[in-house]
């Protein structure tokens, strides 16, 4: 439901929630969530310009979350990437769509629509931080985790590929 750029944007900052006040390179994201790297950027870059992120360049810069965790709603962060999910956009494309002149879908469109928006602007980044660790990340297998799982389990443990 959510498009692949938010997705990408709720990885990173749960990923980034685990060390808040450290610099993190776009490429040490990328390789560790399995994330295209030009990809990540563009969405770090456009977290930061909504003030979601700080970013600083130069040998010790990165990206780091500009405020903590729990003050940052799932809303905040789909909302620069998903504005049609969240804003109230009829779902069949009409340029007006209201109580007043709806399309045929509008009243479980917007029922449909301010549930997920209720639930998005009450979760927060260390909600879903916390739920990761609990039970783990969806979606491909950190690097990181392959690497430690090789080195444990012999070579029958290989990297997924990415189609």
């Amino acid at each position: 439901m959510l498009s692949r750029s938010s997705t990408y944007a709720l990885r990173a900052l749960t990923f980034m929630a685990a060390s808040p006040e450290t610099w993190l390179l776009n490429r040490q994201i990328a390789t560790e969530l399995a994330l295209p790297p030009q990809f990540l950027t563009k969405i770090l870059r456009e977290l930061a310009a909504v003030g979601i992120l700080e970013s600083q360049r130069g040998r010790t810069g990165g990206f780091r979350l500009a405020r903590p965790a729990g003050q940052i709603t799932l809303l905040e962060v789909v909302e620069p990437f998903d504005r049609a999910l969240v804003g109230g956009v009829c779902l069949l494309g009409q340029a007006v769509c209201c109580d007043a002149c709806a399309c045929p879908l509008h009243q479980d469109w917007k029922r449909i629509s301010q549930s997920l928006s209720r639930l998005l602007s009450h979760t927060t980044v260390a909600d879903l931080a916390a739920n990761v660790r609990a039970h783990g990340f969806p979606g491909p297998i950190p690097r990181s985790v392959l690497q430690t799982l090789a080195g444990t389990a012999g070579a029958g443990v290989r990297p997924r590929r990415r189609t």
